[in-house]
């Protein structure tokens, strides 16, 4: 009876854990990104059947040892693989956005660049110096917003 009880939940939990993975969505350039990934047929339309079929490939891609179940080896394989692959969309817009000029190379001008908007956003006054206050107000204001107090890195809210 207790290996009974023990297989259903592990089979219970690996259905709830496939039926997230292939619910779950890789965030590539958002809604846009999203319609154009889920409507197959072009149509502006995302039809339940377009998102079941998405869901399905994701799932078969999971699987890939195609027995229509999903371990834990390969749930953790196929996170890891997602999260491999947004970071290299995320590095790869990074540099094609910091390559102002498209050729491949990032120059030192565009290397200098890339920390100049940080800088005026701080320098409130335009003075061409960052005070430590203009370092707080910054960082007030960037902690203030949706996300509520602005945790340190090592947990727990920053100092006020």
């Amino acid at each position: 009876m207790k290996t009974l009880a023990i297989i259903a939940l592990m089979a219970g939990t690996a259905t709830v854990g496939a039926a997230g993975l292939a619910a779950a969505q890789p965030h590539h350039g958002g809604m846009a990104n999203m319609m154009e990934r889920l409507d197959t047929n072009g149509d502006g339309q995302i039809t339940k059947e377009e998102a079941e079929a998405a869901k399905a490939a994701r799932f078969a891609e999971a699987d890939t040892n195609g027995d229509g179940g999903l371990s834990m080896a390969e749930m953790q394989a196929f996170r890891a693989a997602e999260k491999a692959r947004r970071m290299e969309t995320m590095r790869q817009r990074m540099f094609d956005k910091a390559d102002a000029d498209g050729n491949g190379v990032i120059s030192a001008d565009e290397f200098e660049a890339r920390g100049a908007p940080m800088f005026d956003r701080m320098d409130a006054d335009g003075d061409g110096v960052i005070t430590a206050e203009e370092m707080q107000a910054m960082r007030d204001r960037r902690c203030d917003g949706a996300m509520g107090d602005c945790p340190r890195r090592g947990g727990g809210p920053g100092p006020r």
